[in-house]
């Protein structure tokens, strides 16, 4: 015989019906198994039975009668029996049963509302990229230093100082982006401006540049210097191109698949909060925090045994590290 752990995994698989044989009109409502008082009728079998890969069923047989005679001595009844027994065990009134029953309901009440909110439309998606088409569309950047000075003699110093052997001129280069450049807000990170769009805007929401800079960068290679100053505002610039990042663009094809995953994902916790707050009115009646409190849970996480309200600690615990005085002096 198969083994029941094996068998009642291939039960829960997930796949497509193998009966061929159609039901007469109204058979698929009659009971097909009775065990105590759990009975199956033909269609909760077939379905069931559907939910086994057709290249497993033949493990249960190798014709369709004998697979279905089998699927049911194998594992419906052996499942059937065992619900009888937690029954009469009075299982369920367990802690343990309780919470798993929970769980599988609310799993179940999870589920619906994940088939309710698989329903993103076309224009659903389309209008989501269209609103956001700044998250999918990225323009060429490039990843700029630069030290800003007052004065375009200072600058055209310190361009001649950073220009020769690339060690070297890092240090000349991060020495003077702390000492000389007037924009405070990068001139201790190297005058690092990180990625530059062609409109300065950096990768910062909060740091905007000249996009001469992006212009003057743009007509060197990684790595070189933008080999005159350029005027930035009343101030001069230092320019040097560090990096650059070519111009990204999705389309709505590519990101269909995405967006409809974002948005059904939406679309369920919009549905399990309304949900939430229809039924709290209604069928949440009493929360009481008061006892709760007295569940004891250690700064480790680990829960402990509940204290019983009004009962004093016998002994209250001392900390050996509080110094007192005594005939001896302060220990």
């Amino acid at each position: 015989r198969m083994r029941h752990p094996v068998a009642l995994a291939l039960a829960l698989a997930a796949s497509t019906a193998l009966a061929q044989t159609p039901s007469e009109p109204g058979a698929k409502a009659e009971v097909a198994v009775t065990v105590g008082s759990s009975t199956l009728s033909v269609a909760e079998v077939e379905r069931r039975l559907s939910a086994i890969p057709p290249f497993q069923l033949q493990q249960f047989g190798k014709t369709p009668a004998e697979i279905k005679k089998r699927f049911v001595e194998t594992i419906l009844v052996p499942e059937l029996l065992a619900v009888e027994e937690a029954r009469r065990r009075e299982v369920e009134k367990s802690p343990a049963t309780r919470d798993r029953i929970r769980d599988a309901l609310r799993q179940a009440m999870e589920a619906e509302l994940r088939e309710a909110a698989n329903s993103v439309s076309l224009d659903e998606i389309k209008s989501y990229y269209d609103q956001n088409k700044h998250r999918f569309n990225t323009p060429r950047r490039l990843k700029l230093w630069r030290i800003l000075v007052r004065d375009e003699a200072t600058a055209k110093k310190i361009l001649t100082s950073v220009k020769g052997e690339e060690i070297k001129a890092t240090e000349h280069w991060n020495r003077s982006a702390r000492e000389a450049s007037v924009d405070k807000s990068t001139n201790m990170r190297d005058g690092d401006l990180g990625f530059v769009m062609p409109d300065g805007q950096t990768e910062m929401p909060q740091l905007r540049v000249d996009p001469a800079l992006f212009a003057a960068a743009d007509k060197v290679k990684d790595g070189e210097l933008v080999q005159e100053p350029v005027k930035e505002g009343e101030n001069w610039a230092v320019v040097w191109r560090r990096g650059s990042l070519e111009a990204v663009n999705r389309t709505l094809a590519q990101e269909g698949p995405a967006i409809r995953q974002l948005l059904s994902r939406e679309k369920i916790i919009g549905l399990s909060n309304d949900l939430a707050k229809k039924l709290e009115g209604d069928l949440v009646k009493n929360v009481n925090y008061e006892l709760v409190k007295y569940i004891n849970v250690d700064p480790s996480g680990d829960v402990g045994g509940r204290q019983r309200p009004g009962v004093v600690p016998r002994h209250r615990p001392q900390n050996p590290g509080t110094p007192h005085r005594d005939e001896r002096g302060l220990r």
